[in-house]
């Protein structure tokens, strides 16, 4: 009996621990209900150059609605340091549910919005772009330092300059131009 119910009380107080973590949500989120990882907040601006100057932009088509073109201050905008060099990784969030997350070196965003049933989307701007950008650079001596796509590690490194905009996915309904855009500037770097 004496074994039993020390087995039985061990058991237990292994065993609370376990149960209060799965019934808890250890992760924290932020104000739009995304999952925010451990990290650094990254410091947003607008992109260099893209076709919105001067705002953040994150959304499809080619309006300005919560449902398509989203317009934040850099103050609604969420950026989630992880890492750091080739191993950092950027979480964003923004208003009306916009989520994206690049990884270090790579030419490919995954944007969602489950508030508009966006389903989790790859999106990468194709070497032959880049390619083509760098050639009109070349020939017209333009000195644009940030290209269309994802541009890491400049001017410093932990920094992401990100211009993207590509055709939307089938299965995203838009009701408008069928194009995705994301632009703004991340700086992770550790000050």
């Amino acid at each position: 009996m004496k074994r039993t119910t020390t087995a039985i009380a061990v058991t237990g107080i292994l065993a609370a621990p376990l149960i209060l973590t799965a019934c808890s949500d250890s992760t924290p989120a932020n104000d739009n209900g995304s999952s925010a990882s451990s990290g650094r907040a990254g410091t947003v601006t607008p992109a260099e150059s893209s076709s919105w100057r001067g705002d953040l932009v994150i959304g499809v088509g080619d309006q300005q609605a919560d449902d398509k073109i989203t317009l934040p201050a850099a103050n609604q905008v969420h950026a989630q340091c992880i890492g750091e060099g080739d191993n950092l990784t950027v979480d964003i969030t923004e208003p009306n549910g916009w989520h994206a997350v690049l990884t270090h070196g790579s030419q490919t965003v995954t944007i969602e919005n489950l508030q508009l049933n966006y389903a989790a989307q790859e999106f990468t701007t194709s070497q032959s772009s880049l390619d083509h950008e760098i050639a009109s650079n070349e020939k017209f001596g333009t000195t644009n330092q940030f290209l269309r796509g994802v541009t890491w590690d400049v001017p410093l490194p932990g920094d992401v300059e990100i211009q993207l905009n590509e055709r939307t996915p089938p299965h995203w309904v838009i009701k408008s131009a069928e194009k995705v855009n994301l632009a703004m500037h991340v700086d992770c770097s550790s000050h």
